[in-house]
């Protein structure tokens, strides 16, 4: 009985143990649970206060705030374009023609070829004209002999002065007939005017040259001396000088290349209203042929510290010119306009003389939609 009784009261122990164990992990989980709880709630409240924070700061957070893109002022190198058209020119450009009109017997030259100033070119029948100087010098011959004759008889104290004079006459016109028509029958051989390059030969032997119809036997050009010439109008006068350099793009041969104005017209075409300007290329000449357009871009206004804007963002408001301008008010971003004055203007550019200042930032795109005081955000694209 004792030791059931003992047994018992051991089993009971046991059990009793055991229970309060179980209740003191319970406890303590529960203890845990509170405490994380606890901690979550703070965590939420911290989160909650940082993502007000950063929607503070970070106006592309706002959904409120209108989207805008904005250029910062800044300052620089400015200088507006104005482009005309020139072209090439060549002062010895020539069309070799004959003085007298003439059948072509030989052509002495090739396209391409290079000839040198007084190289015949051609040979026209001068048959004639060598017939006439044949006759004229068979009459010279017999004109010396009369005119010697009477100088003798003259010296004798034979015969009449007027007899000597008019021998003496006869003969020495006739000298100068022979002299004029050796120089008609030079005519008839063609001699290049310059040194250059055969850039074609108009004609073939046989044909008549010297007409209505064929007027040229050949074009020997010299690029070495070429020019672009460009007639600008007067409303840029003074805005080119000579030495000035420009920018002469030839289109047709995609080249584009700085150079200087050679020298600038003082007088003023009354018909067109425009001066000349020459500009002696010194690049790319063999390239270059007469009469090829040429696009000149000088510049009718510089300005080496300008604060410019795109013109287009310039506005009106019937007393001022102004724009829209981005003004940081704490955290925020709000739209601003901005009286300015300007000191030039131009179709795409504006140069800023007062009212903005470097690191400005004015709306660019987007300042439809927003009125002064409207909440932005910068976006790139």
């Amino acid at each position: 009985m004792k030791n059931i009784l003992y047994v018992l009261t051991i089993t009971a122990t046991v059990i009793v143990s055991c229970g309060k164990k179980s209740g003191t992990a319970l406890d303590i989980k529960k203890a845990e649970l509170d405490s994380l709880q606890t901690e979550l709630t703070t965590l939420k409240k911290a989160i909650a206060i940082v993502k007000t924070e950063i929607e503070e700061m970070d106006t592309t957070a706002r959904s409120n705030a209108i989207a805008v893109m904005a250029l910062k002022v800044n300052k620089g190198a400015f200088k507006n374009p104005f482009q005309v058209q020139g072209l090439v020119e060549s002062d010895k450009n020539v069309l070799v023609s004959p003085e007298v009109p003439g059948t072509v017997t030989r052509v002495m030259i090739k396209e391409g070829q290079r000839v040198s100033r007084g190289q015949i070119i051609a040979n026209l029948d001068g048959s004639v004209a060598g017939s006439q100087i044949g006759e004229l010098e068979n009459a010279l011959s017999l004109a010396r002999i009369a005119y010697e004759k009477q100088g003798r008889l003259w010296k004798q104290n034979i015969g009449s002065e007027m007899q000597y004079l008019q021998a003496k006459n006869q003969y020495e016109n006739l000298q100068k007939s022979i002299k004029t028509a050796k120089t008609q029958l030079g005519k008839y051989t063609l001699r290049s005017p310059i040194s250059g390059t055969v850039d074609a030969i108009l004609v073939n032997s046989g044909e008549l040259v010297g007409g209505m119809a064929n007027p040229a036997v050949a074009r020997i050009v010299n690029l070495s001396d070429i020019k672009i010439k460009a007639n600008v109008s007067e409303k840029y006068i003074g805005q080119i000088k000579p030495g000035q350099a420009v920018s002469v793009k030839f289109p047709s041969l995609d080249l584009e290349f700085t150079e200087k104005v050679s020298a600038v017209s003082n007088v003023i075409d009354v018909n067109n209203r425009t001066f000349v300007t020459y500009i002696k290329p010194t690049k790319y000449i063999s390239k270059l042929r007469p009469n090829l357009l040429a696009l000149i871009t000088a510049y009718d206004y510089v300005d080496k510290e300008a604060i410019s804007i795109p013109t287009k963002l310039v506005r009106n408001d019937g007393t001022n010119n102004f724009v829209y301008t981005i003004k940081s008010n704490g955290s925020k971003m709000n739209v601003e306009k901005r009286v300015i004055e300007i000191e030039k203007q131009f179709p795409s550019e504006t140069i800023i003389k007062s009212g903005l200042q470097i690191g400005d930032l004015v709306i660019t795109e987007g300042v439809s939609s927003v009125i002064v005081g409207d909440e932005v955000k910068l976006i790139t694209e």
